[in-house]
This record gives structure tokens, C-alpha cells and sequence, in this order.
């Protein structure tokens, strides 16, 4: 078979255009899972794949697949990620591994070759989780640790549920969702974090994640006038929580440098100027590498709720909702990856996901294995995210090439 190299400027070109669908003011893009630019996008990738002769097929929660007949009768070598983003997305986080698996789908059909193993590109629904909860839904029902009638019950902040945002975009296919016949899941997906760009490496290979543990909160004090209510007499939740997310970031800053903790989302009721807070609902996570630590830090959380909640004489509600991690990445799967890039003479480094991503449910039905590529300045989930073009064209060099390996 001749060597094959991804087309730069196709791939960059490719980025750019799926970036016109939802684009912020600051340069970035706000794409909601299963909305109408979330639509859009899919529209635009289903486009590219026609003159590819790839067979699509979608589930009953829209995740989407695109395959590509092999010679052999035998499992499918499967890679991608996702469209949608977070609100203050950038340009890169999921889209990159969609993209990078449409390129290789495009590099093998002009060279006309055909693999052993047929391939399949993959983009999943709801891997961020910021409309609907919990983040990687799709990829989640697909391994089983959700089932699709709760994942469909769920609503966003405006009511709508997920099966009602499926049939608005006419998003749903007519396959359960579940395991498909994968020999291996391969994701490519930018660092979202400085490891890479500090220490000069050119591809991350992930070898596992952390462990990461959500909760929803509800912090309920008593309505009262802001005026005439004494301070002593107030059971103010919005107080009550900025106590509890200043606790929430010590316990990540003790946890350092292998734990992390956050408090990431916030709606307060009345949220009326003239009236005291009454019910204050939080979401935070925390995660560390080592599992005990993370369970630890789940411990502190809810001692230090619990202290808040008896010295302001109030209650908080703390829903431990899911659960991710610790996962760890098949060995020859990462493998090949680390082999793909050391025969294009770059450089790696083994290391751990500290975010949520699709390969950690896909790892659970079959083997799995994810490539990082630099992110400038260790920014994500941010407008000014950006990996440059090089480092595109890095990654999905080296996941054409671990693909063609584990399909040969």
C-alpha cells in the first residue's frame, strides 16, 4: 500500500466552514446539541460524506454513522467524535475528530483503496452536556450506561425535552442505540489543556482518564424583603452558595496537581432585585486521578454543605448524578497510535484525560483509544481556543495511518 498523507489545506478549510455554522461574536462557536445549528452542521457533514459512497446509519438518539465497506467480513475500525459545543465554544474541541475522520474517509477514497475492516466515522449527540445533562449522552446510551427512555425524558433549562428537540430537526433514526460491531474506537481531540505546548510534544497519547463525580445542587433558605429583613434573620441561598463554590475550588486547589474541582453552572430564584435568594441550584464536579481522592473530595464537598447548611440555618441538596472514570485505554489501540506517530517523526507523550469525551463510554462496549493535539495556550471551551494548522494536520495524519494499521 503507497503512503498516504492527509490534505492540509482541505482539513483547514473544513474547520473553517463548519465554523460558520453558530458562529459567536468573539470568533468562536455556540452550537447546542440538537438544535437547529446543530442540525445545520450535521446537515454539513452529511453533504461531505454523499460523494464518499459511505453507508449512513442513525440512531433513535441521533447518534450518526458513516461507513465505509471493507474487504473482509469482519469488525469495523470506527473513529470520530462530536459537533455541538458548549456556549463559548471555540472552533476545534469535537469537531476536530469529526473532521480528522472525514479526512481520512477522503483520502482513501481518491487513492481508491479499500481497508480489510470497513471503517466508520462517528458523530456522536450531546457529548457536552451543557442543554441537556449528563455530557457524552449519546455515546453513553450507546454503551449502556444510560438507557435511551432516560435519556429522552430529559429536559433542558426551557422545558424541552430531548425526544421533543429530536423530532423538531428530525434528528432521530429508526436503530436502538447500542453497541456496534467496532474492532476499535479511535478519537482524535485537542489537549483543552498547556501539557502538550509546555513540553514541546507534538501528539498526546491518552492512556486513560481520571475519575470525575457531578452533582446537582439545591441551596433553599426563605423569600424575604432585602430592605427591611435583618441580617441575622435572612436564610439567603445565593449566599449560602457563594460560600459553597469558594469551598468547591479549595477542595480542587488541595486536590492539586492530580485533582481538579469546579463550579460550572448557576440559576437563582427570584433573581428579583429588592428580594433575599431563596433557592439557588449549583452544578460542580470534582475528579482526580486517583479514585479514592476523588472520593475524598466528594466527602469534603458534603462536609463543608453540611456546615454551610447548619450555621445559616437552611438546606442544601446535593444529587451525586453520575459518575465517570477512572478508564483505561486499550494497549494496543494506543499503540498504534504512538507507532503511527513515531513513523512521521513526531514526538509524544503518554498521558491522562482530565475531561469527559466519547471514547471513555465507547471504551466500556469495545477497545478504545484517543490522540491529543496541542491546544494554544492550554484554552478550550473558550472563543479563543485554536490549534494551529500543523497541529491539524499532526493528528489526523497519525489517525490515518493507526487506522490503516488496525484495518489492514
Amino acid at each position: 500500500m503507497p503512503e498516504l498523507s492527509v490534505n492540509p489545506q482541505r482539513l483547514w478549510s473544513d474547520h473553517m466552514r463548519m465554523a460558520e455554522i453558530g458562529p459567536s461574536p468573539e470568533g468562536g462557536s455556540n452550537r447546542p446539541a440538537l438544535s437547529a445549528l446543530d442540525a445545520e452542521a450535521r446537515a454539513m457533514l452529511a453533504a461531505w460524506c454523499e460523494p464518499l459512497a459511505l453507508a449512513e446509519e442513525r440512531d433513535a438518539l441521533g447518534n450518526t454513522f458513516y461507513r465505509r465497506a471493507g474487504r473482509d467480513a469482519r469488525p469495523a475500525i470506527a473513529f470520530g467524535s462530536h459537533l455541538d459545543t458548549v456556549p463559548t465554544g471555540g472552533r476545534f474541541d469535537g469537531v476536530s475528530g469529526v473532521l480528522a475522520g472525514l479526512e481520512v474517509m477522503r483520502v482513501l477514497h481518491q487513492a481508491r483503496i479499500t481497508t480489510s475492516a470497513p471503517l466508520e466515522l462517528v458523530n456522536w449527540t450531546n457529548e457536552e452536556g451543557t442543554r441537556f445533562r449528563p455530557a457524552m449522552m449519546g455515546s453513553r446510551v450507546h454503551a449502556g450506561d444510560m438507557t435511551l427512555q432516560q435519556a429522552l425524558a430529559v429536559r433542558d433549562d426551557a422545558g424541552t425535552s430531548v425526544a421533543e428537540a429530536l423530532a423538531e430537526h428530525r434528528l432521530a433514526g429508526p436503530n436502538p442505540p447500542g453497541p456496534r460491531d467496532w474492532a476499535a474506537f479511535l478519537e482524535l481531540h485537542i489537549e483543552q489543556g498547556p501539557v502538550l505546548e509546555t513540553t514541546g510534544r507534538d501528539i498526546g497519547i491518552v492512556t486513560g482518564t481520571v475519575q470525575a463525580r457531578y452533582f446537582q445542587i439545591v441551596v433553599t433558605g426563605a423569600p424575604s424583603h432585602a430592605g427591611p429583613m435583618t441580617m441575622e434573620r435572612r436564610r439567603d441561598s445565593l449566599a449560602a452558595a457563594a460560600e459553597l463554590v469558594l469551598a468547591v475550588e479549595r477542595i480542587g486547589i488541595a486536590g492539586e496537581p492530580g485533582g481538579r474541582s469546579s463550579t460550572t453552572w448557576i440559576t437563582n430564584s427570584p433573581n428579583a432585585r429588592g428580594a433575599v435568594a431563596n433557592i439557588t441550584r449549583l452544578h460542580s464536579d470534582v475528579r482526580h486521578e486517583d479514585p479514592a481522592r476523588a472520593a475524598a473530595m466528594q466527602a469534603e464537598l458534603i462536609a463543608a454543605a453540611a456546615e454551610i447548611a447548619t450555621r445559616r440555618q437552611l438546606a442544601i441538596d446535593i444529587d451525586p448524578y453520575t459518575t465517570f472514570g477512572p478508564v483505561r485505554f486499550d494497549t494496543a489501540a494506543a499503540a498504534a497510535l504512538r507507532d503511527a506517530a513515531a513513523a512521521r517523526q513526531m514526538t509524544t507523550r503518554d498521558m491522562l484525560a482530565v475531561a469527559g469525551h466519547d471514547a471513555v463510554m465507547a471504551a466500556l462496549v469495545c477497545p478504545a483509544a484517543m490522540l491529543f493535539i496541542p491546544s494554544v495556550g492550554g484554552i478550550s471551551h473558550n472563543p479563543g481556543e485554536y490549534s494551529t494548522p500543523q497541529h491539524v494536520a499532526n493528528g489526523a495524519q497519525v489517525l490515518l495511518d493507526a487506522v490503516l494499521r488496525l484495518a489492514a
